[in-house]
């Protein structure tokens, strides 16, 4: 049976990193904030310490005599986050920044793909599993390295799919999706 999966490019990365410097800027306020109004000594000490940290981890990262990887960087900045909370007895907070974090991950690490066999389509994002039958689909079109779906409800979803799945090669593919159409669709 021939089956063709392209993975695809989405939005996930660019959201992930959206997220985290999100939760970077949070922190550094909480630290900031925690600085000047607590009256606890230590609770001071630890949050101008990981505000030191957050602020020469970030130097470390954007200057260019000590440049660290940007993996290395974000790990850095999530385990100073949530060595932060409890070290202010904000347990609750840190187990829902480990959860936060956690999922945050699964999502990034999740790929995007399009299955297509002669019996659906099956488009799996990071979230959301979907199963299209052919006989819901008007044409299937693979072309520069863009994946267009066309729907018999006016539905059309294009994707561009990544250089993982270049070498795919595209006269096959189209010619594959044709043959399905037309198999549901005979013309007279």
């Amino acid at each position: 049976m021939q089956q063709f999966t392209f993975i695809l490019k989405d939005n996930t990365q660019k959201a992930f990193n959206s997220f985290f410097w999100f939760l970077l800027f949070l922190h550094v306020i909480a630290a900031s904030v925690i600085t000047i109004n607590t009256q606890n000594e230590m609770q001071k000490i630890y949050a101008i310490g990981i505000l030191f940290l957050l602020i020469v981890l970030t130097a470390a990262y954007y200057l260019p005599p000590y440049p660290i990887k940007w993996f290395s960087y974000k790990i850095s900045m999530l385990v100073l986050m949530v060595i932060f909370w409890p070290l202010q007895s904000a347990w609750v907070l840190t187990l829902v920044l480990i959860v936060v974090i956690a999922f945050a991950l699964l999502v990034l690490k999740t790929k995007s793909a399009a299955s297509f066999t002669a019996e659906n389509i099956l488009i799996n994002k990071s979230l959301v599993k979907k199963s299209y039958a052919w006989a819901e689909v008007e044409n299937v079109v693979l072309k520069d390295h863009l994946l267009s779906i066309d729907f018999k409800n006016n539905h059309l979803i294009q994707i561009e799919i990544t250089p993982e799945s270049f070498n795919i090669d595209e006269t096959t593919f189209n010619q594959f999706c044709l043959n399905q159409l037309q198999t549901l669709n005979p013309k007279p």
